[in-house]
């Protein structure tokens, strides 16, 4: 493949269920993106750069690589090993990925185990998503690379045991989402979230949002944080913000706060006054609270443009138009949904 296709920069491999492994001299040096899907019994892709195979004179410089994607390959164990392959399939070392990466994307890999040996040298990634990867127990001991890091997706790793080391150092970091499967422990001090955050979502995990909350005293440190989506992780709360209960009033939320997603708190009853002080606040999204019954007393944000309802029957009941509590309040909004309906009628 390397001699005859030597200016191939894509290369797209789907459903080959007898691949194992692509042995170090099958990739192209000019290969800029390369995808797996649905090869089930692919074990490795391939060897660690610039190790050299004994059956070939080459070595494995594929410095072009920018762009990587695995998607439900089962039997994979580790993306790029040390071993002579096939002689060591069957007990393969975790390598490292190609320095010249930009992009990771790792999607319903069950058996993989590790990553890479080390992560912190790869400067020029500027994205990871790792997602149902239910045998991945934790990140390489160096962390992740902090100099272009700006997107991060951690999803549905149910045996990871913590969030990579050093998170409060990815300076550059703008996209954040965590959670569901396993219970991650609570975040230290020192290995907090990074500040200069634009999204963060973190879904079904209790640990790491009561430890931003206990240890963090809210989300207002955020000062860039413009989307904030909060998904199954407090079956206790009540109110929204959660109240400091020393002062008694409710943890601020960043006033740079553009969209507010809350979904899944099945004991929710209330959004505290602190919500009306979110002047930049365009799109609050409510799904999945079905013991929601009140608005803030002072009403809701006047910069609103977009508020979406669904399955929150309590609070719905009392937005109807013929004589709804607080159907007032809505009016100024120019988009209202509720159950994925218009409540001025049109489905714009």
């Amino acid at each position: 493949m390397c001699d005859t296709n030597s200016s191939l920069e894509i290369l797209d491999i789907e459903k080959c269920h007898s691949l194992t492994y692509i042995a170090a001299v099958q990739l192209p040096s000019s290969l800029k993106k390369l995808q797996i899907c649905d090869c089930y019994n692919i074990r490795t892709l391939t060897v660690e750069e610039g190790i050299q195979c004994s059956s070939s004179s080459r070595r494995y410089t594929s410095s072009l690589l920018e762009h990587l994607e695995i998607i439900s390959c089962p039997s994979l164990t580790c993306i790029f090993s040390k071993n002579e392959l096939p002689a060591t399939l069957e007990s393969l070392e975790v390598g490292n990925l190609p320095l010249s990466l930009k992009s990771l994307f790792v999607y319903g890999c069950s058996k993989l185990g590790s990553i890479a040996e080390r992560l912190d040298n790869n400067t020029s990634l500027e994205t990871i998503s790792i997602d149902s990867c239910g045998n991945l127990v934790s990140f390489p001991e160096g962390g992740l690379p902090c100099a272009k890091l700006t997107r991060l997706t951690i999803l549905d790793c149910k045996r990871l045991e913590a969030l990579p080391k050093g998170m409060h150092n990815l300076t550059s970091l703008q996209y954040l989402r965590i959670g569901k499967g396993g219970a991650l422990p609570s975040l230290e001090e020192e290995d907090g979230l990074p500040t200069n955050l634009q999204s963060l979502d973190i879904w079904g995990n209790m640990e790491i949002w009561k430890s931003m909350i206990e240890r963090g005293r809210g989300f207002h440190r955020f000062s860039s944080l413009r989307r904030l989506t909060i998904s199954r992780c407090d079956e206790d709360m009540v109110s929204f913000p959660l109240e400091d209960k020393r002062l008694g009033t409710a943890l601020p939320l960043p006033a740079s706060l553009t969209s507010l997603w809350i979904e899944a708190f099945p004991n929710l009853e209330r959004l505290s006054s602190s919500i009306v002080d979110l002047q930049n606040l365009t799109e609050l999204y409510l799904f999945g609270c079905p013991k929601l019954k009140y608005f803030p007393e002072k009403g809701l944000p006047s910069s609103l443009l977009e508020l979406r309802i669904s399955r929150c029957p309590l609070i719905a009941e009392k937005c109807r138009k013929d004589g709804g509590q607080y159907w007032d309040l809505l009016t100024h909004i120019p988009r209202v949904e509720i159950d994925w309906k218009s409540v001025f009628g049109d489905n714009t």
